[in-house]
This record gives structure tokens, sequence and C-alpha cells, in this order.
């Protein structure tokens, strides 16, 4: 329940204030388990992501914000479980093994902390041990605009258009989702960071986001990938 008022407040937030837009969102399973991949640059990633879809997702969030027992709970009433960042958290990979067992979709950021900058970063081996282990489609997304609009070390959320781009499932090698070694999964991780990137091109080229629409009540239309929403 809480998840869902949640999502209302946030996708009004996102699309009055920063005139929010989704493109792709009909590549996404109607049921069934599924990982979304996405690029991380800001605490507003996550909830983008969520608001992109009509399904409720899960998330990983570091260990430490669930220190607080109120802040926790609410964490957790949101679909966000801890994972310990500082090394290999086999509690947090049976998490995420166990909510796609269960048929619903979990989000994983395969840079693994936020950047930076806009840039992609190298994707980290633990997305692709995850994804050879789960064997449920993959969907790519990109988050353009929330580095703008809330970058690392500001807390005030600026008005900038935002969008997410959602591509159709990834198609890995069988052969090498067969392999059992931290080399196969960084190809993996490695192949779904190249997809969030022809994502990212398609979001620079097109004018889904552009800032002089928006400042104009933009009809933020998308036009590659899919449906703009």
């Amino acid at each position: 329940m809480l998840y869902f008022i949640g999502w209302s407040l946030f996708f009004m937030l996102f699309k009055f204030y920063l005139g929010f837009t989704v493109v792709g969102r009909e590549n996404v399973p109607r049921k069934g388990a599924f990982i979304m991949v996405a690029n991380h640059t800001s605490y507003l990633d996550p909830i983008l992501v969520g608001t992109s879809v009509y399904r409720g997702l899960y998330y990983m969030a570091r260990s430490n914000l669930f220190k607080r027992p109120c802040f926790g709970a609410i964490m957790r009433g949101l679909h966000s479980f801890p994972v310990k960042r500082s090394k290999g958290d086999l509690g947090a990979i049976k998490t995420s093994l166990n909510i796609l067992k269960s048929g619903k979709g979990l989000v994983i950021f395969p840079e693994g902390t936020r950047a930076k900058d806009k840039n992609l970063k190298q994707a980290k081996a633990g997305t692709g041990f995850l994804v050879s282990k789960a064997n449920v489609p993959v969907i790519p997304a990109y988050v353009g605009g929330s580095f703008d609009a809330l970058p690392r070390g500001i807390k005030t959320l600026k008005r900038h258009p935002v969008c997410v781009y959602i591509g159709k499932p990834i198609e890995f090698d069988k052969s090498l989702l067969a392999l059992k070694d931290k080399e196969a999964y960084q190809k993996i991780s490695n192949e779904a960071m190249r997809r969030i990137a022809e994502l990212k091109e398609l979001y620079e080229k097109s004018e889904a986001c552009r800032k002089d629409r928006f400042l104009l009540r933009g009809k933020a239309c998308c036009q590659h990938g899919g449906k703009g929403a």
C-alpha cells in the first residue's frame, strides 16, 4: 500500500514539476519476473525508474540507510532491501533471487553507485552474476535529466525535464550465460551497459526533454524508441 501511495505522489510531482516523460513502457512485461538495468547519476533514479512502469518494482539500497528504525521501515515499505556494497553480499543476492522467483520486477544499477557526472561508467560484474543465475528477461533503461534535476551533493530539486527510455529485452548469448566465471559475468554486465548507452543516444538525439520546450509548458513528446507518456 505504501509503495503505491508513494508511486502516485511521485508520479504527479515528476509529471507536473519536471515534465516527466516515459518512452518504451510497452517493453516491460505485464506479468512475470524481470530485471530492469539502468544508469545511475542521482537519488531520483530509483524513483523515476519505479514510476516509469505500472508494476511494483524492488530495489537494492545501501545497508546504512536502514540503520534508523523508522526510516528503515519506510524504505522496506517502498520495496527496498539492504545490500553491503563493500563486499559480495550473499544475503542480498539471495533476496534478489527470491524476489524474482516470486514473479516480481527487480531494479539493478550496473554501475554500482551514483556517478559524479552524466557519463556512463564501467559496469560491475555482480550484475552479470545475478542475470546468469536468474534466467529472466533483462530490460535496459536510460534515465535522462535526473543529474540536472538533482545532481550529487545537491539537496534542492531543480526544475528540469526528466525522461526514462525503456528498451526491448536484451538477448544475451546463451553460451555466455552458461559460463560460471567472473570474466563471463563482466561481459554480461558490459552488454547491459552497451544497451543503456544505445538508449542514451536516442535520448540525446530526440526532442523529448528539450529544456526550451519544457519551459514553454513543454509538451515533451518522445519521437524515438516507442510512445511517450
